[in-house]
Formats: structure tokens, sequence, C-alpha cells
């Protein structure tokens, strides 16, 4: 990390020396000048942490130069240094903005307490002007609440946090819900070896402390170490937050964050806002769970379902997944991302859900169906889209189930759709549908040779089907060696 830059205007060139070297060997960069107009350019051009003024000089006073920097700089910390400490000099001197005084002659304690106070003080102005943003960190919880997906959240949370505490490294560990144990899940800014040592020889019993405290633990290189954190890897070299995340009191992991070198140690204002960062993060993953679970859920039931139109339809036995499979060949091929792969497999399962309201009678049938029977039929795919209609992560899916007996050409149902208005994907797995319908052995006949399929899938192209998916799935059997090529 960049040292912080102090500049020293003295008439007194053993006074620039003595102050150069002290800061030097307490880690600060330090310029120095004898002549306070050079000072002032020097403000001008370069950004410095800290000005140290003499007040009495040949050609410009301290004061004076304290007017100057004010004028264009108003943040700048300035300690005076004087063998003239009189009351009405530092009444002066406190309203132009100065931040303390350094009686000549100095000690090396004293000259480092004065920097130290004057930055410190410094810090926790611009920390409280930090703390009064600190709104639009709820902007930031929008923004991880709404991310349900546990991988990507979890990115985020290292991401932001990272950002708004200008961290150097960043760990985010997590209880496994079936074990208990703590298991690092996410990391920034970490080697791989120091991570595996982190891991194999420290989690459990970081974890261990952090959940008895139940609160965040600041750890500062120089000042006490807190109990427990003396083997921890990175405590002399690193300033460290490590932040337990709970719900409702619980402890669901831990967001670790840690600043290289001394210099610019985090401080409590720093634990407050991760304190609230930690808490929108905690919440996020803890709905992320449960939007997982649920998704999980919602899952079971379609497998559930579509064995239950599997089981009343005694004709198609396995045929939704065989679709399925068939479906996502199509669509990789196809280069569609993996959500739209995912939308088309679970429409696949699920596209003949409908037929769980045609009564068995008709469904059954040996024979022509009448006119009222096909119509019966024909209200399948629209009953399916409806029953999964609540069914939120299926709401990409519906239109398709809806579409999958709509014809390229106009002539299918349940709304006459032609062309590429029918949705992608059900043209995509009327192609499957009827290709493994014409592959698989029926009570009623035995499979079709391969010509015969490939030559019906040819003639309805354009009529039936979408010709370009019919190519696609030709290139697919060839490609798996099902048919030979041309």
């Amino acid at each position: 990390m960049e040292k912080e830059k102090i500049l020293v205007i003295d008439d007194e060139e053993l006074i620039l020396d003595i102050a150069r070297e002290i800061l030097i060997n307490i880690g600060y960069d330090v310029m120095i000048t004898s002549d306070g107009h050079e000072g002032i350019k020097m403000l001008l051009k370069e950004k410095f942490a800290l000005l140290l003024t003499d007040i009495r000089m040949p050609d410009i006073s301290g004061l004076e130069v304290i007017k100057h920097v004010r004028e264009h700089n108003k943040e700048i910390p300035i300690i005076i240094i004087t063998g003239h400490g009189t009351l009405d000099v530092a009444i002066k001197a406190l309203k132009l903005g100065a931040q303390g005084f350094l009686l000549k002659p100095f000690t090396t304690t004293e000259l480092r307490t004065a920097v130290t106070e004057a930055l410190e003080k410094t810090r926790l102005l611009s920390d409280n002007i930090r703390m009064r943003a600190l709104m639009p960190l709820f902007e930031v919880s929008k923004e991880i609440i709404s991310e349900t997906d546990i991988k990507k959240l979890l990115a985020l949370i290292v991401e932001i946090a990272v950002r708004e505490t200008r961290a150097d490294r960043a760990c985010l560990f997590l209880t496994d819900e079936t074990t208990g144990k703590i298991v690092m899940e996410e990391d920034y800014g970490f080697s791989p070896a120091s991570i595996t040592d982190l891991r194999e020889k420290h989690l459990e019993k970081l974890s261990s402390i952090l959940m008895k405290e139940n609160r965040p633990v600041l750890v500062v290189p120089g000042l006490p170490m807190p109990e427990g954190f003396e083997e921890i890897p990175g405590t002399k070299e690193y300033s460290s937050i490590y932040m337990p995340l709970t719900v409702r009191g619980k402890g669901i992991g831990i967001l670790s964050l840690s600043r290289a070198g001394a210099e610019h140690p985090f401080s409590l204002p720093d634990v407050e806002l991760v304190s609230v960062l930690g808490g929108q993060a905690a919440a996020a993953i803890e709905n992320a769970r449960l939007y997982e679970k649920l998704e999980q859920s919602y899952m079971s039931t379609i497998v559930t379902l579509s064995g239950i139109a599997e089981a009343k339809d005694f004709y198609t036995d396995k045929h939704m997944k065989d679709i399925a499979e068939y479906s996502v060949d199509i669509a990789r091929k196809l280069g569609l991302s993996a959500a739209d792969v995912e939308n088309i497999r679970m429409a696949a399962l699920l596209h003949d859900l409908g037929k769980i309201t045609v009564p068995d009678d008709i469904l059954k049938k040996p024979g022509r169906l009448s006119e009222e029977e096909m119509e019966v039929i024909r209200k399948h795919p629209a009953h399916g889209a409806k029953m999964i209609e609540s069914i939120e992560p299926m709401k990409d899916a519906r239109e398709i189930i809806r579409h999958h007996h709509e014809y390229y050409d106009g002539s299918g149902y349940p709304d006459g759709l032609r062309g590429e208005d029918i949705p992608l994907g059900a043209r995509i797995i009327g192609v499957a549908d009827a290709f493994d319908a014409m592959t698989s052995n029926r009570p009623y006949r035995k499979a079709l040779p391969m010509d015969k399929v490939i030559k019906e899938l040819k003639d309805f192209s354009g009529i039936q089907f979408d010709p370009y998916i019919v190519e696609i799935l030709i290139s697919i059997l060839r490609e798996k060696g099902i048919l030979e090529h041309d």
C-alpha cells in the first residue's frame, strides 16, 4: 500500500533534517523545503496527507502559508511548528484551520504523537462522512437481495465488501446446513497456498471463536491481539475485520476482510460499515437458500407430475424423458444459453402434463377418436400450461408447453400460431416429440425404420415442423452414429 506523504516547511535546515529522518523511520514519505512559497507550489502540484509548517519564516509566515493552502485545500491536516507558542498565535492558527502545535525543540515521541493524532482526527472525520454516506448501502441491499443464485450471490457479496471497504483480501465462509461444518465458499486476493493453510489448519478454530463471540472482531497489527487470533495467518501483516453472519441469532457464516500494512488499518467506522453489509449479506444468503430449497421442491414436483402423466398414458413409457434428451441436444446445437436449455428441458419433461385432465376412455381408446374427443385432446397443452401457472421457476417453460402442438404452417393448436411466431422451444419439442413417437414401439405398431422416420420429418418440414430444426436433429443423429452420412 502506498505510504502517506508529508510536507515539512521550515527555514531551519536542522529542523528539516530531524523531522524528515524521524518521519521516514516511522513509515512516511517525506518532502521538505525551507521556502514557504515553494511549499505552497508543492501543495498545489502533489497530494499530501499532512503539512507541518514553521510559524516564523523570512519571506512568508506559517499563518500566511495556511491561508494560501486553505484557499485550495480544506481537508489537509496542518501542524504548526513553533518556538513561540503564544495563545495569540494558537488562536489565529486554529481559526485558519490548524489541527495542532509542535513546540521547538521537539522529541521523536512528540513529533510522532502530533502527526499520528492529526492524521487520526482527519481519518475519523473522513470516516464519519463515510458513515453518513452509508445510505447507499441500502441500494446495494436491493442488488444483493434480488440475487437468488447462491453462487452468484456469494461472489457479489465479496465484490461489494472489497469495493466498499477498500480491502486487499476477502473470504466468505458458510456453515454447511447438513454437516454443520464451516466451509469456504468465495475468496479474493489470497494465494492458493494461503487459502489451503487457512482452510485446513485454522478455519474450525476461527469459526468456533467467532460463533461463540457472535460479534465482529477487529485485528490491527501493533495493537493487543484478540484472544485466540495469535495463530491465525496474516494477523501481523494485515489489519482485519472478522464478521460473523447471523440470521435470527443463528450463525450461518463468516465474512473476513483484510488490508495489508499498518499505514491504513481498519477502524471502528469500518467495522460498523461491515456490520451493516454483513446483516444484508446474511439475510440475502438465507433468502437464496430458501429459494434454492423451494426450487428443488418444484423440481421434485415436476418429476412427480411427469411420472403421473407417463403412467396415465401407457403408450408413452419414458416418452417425456426421451423427448427432453432430444430437445436438449437440439437446443445446445443451436447455441442457446444454459438458462434457455434448462427451460426447454423442463418444458419437454412436462409437455404432455395436460393429459392428466383427459378422461381415460379418450386417452386410451384403441380406435379412431371422434371430433368431440379430438377437441378434448387438443385442450391438453393449454391445460398443462395452466397447471404450472403458479410455479415461478417454470414461467419461461409455460408458453413452450402451451404451444408444442402448433404447426409451422399455422394448422396446429391451441392458438394456430405459425412459423417463428411459435416459441423456439415449442418448435424444438414438436420435432423431438414426433421423432420419439415414430422411433418407439407402440401397442398398435412397431417402431418405424430410421429411413422412413427421416422421410416423414423431411416431408412435413414447413408444414408441421420447422425445417431448420429438422436439419439440426438430422445432423445430431449423424454425429451420434444413429444415422449414416449421405
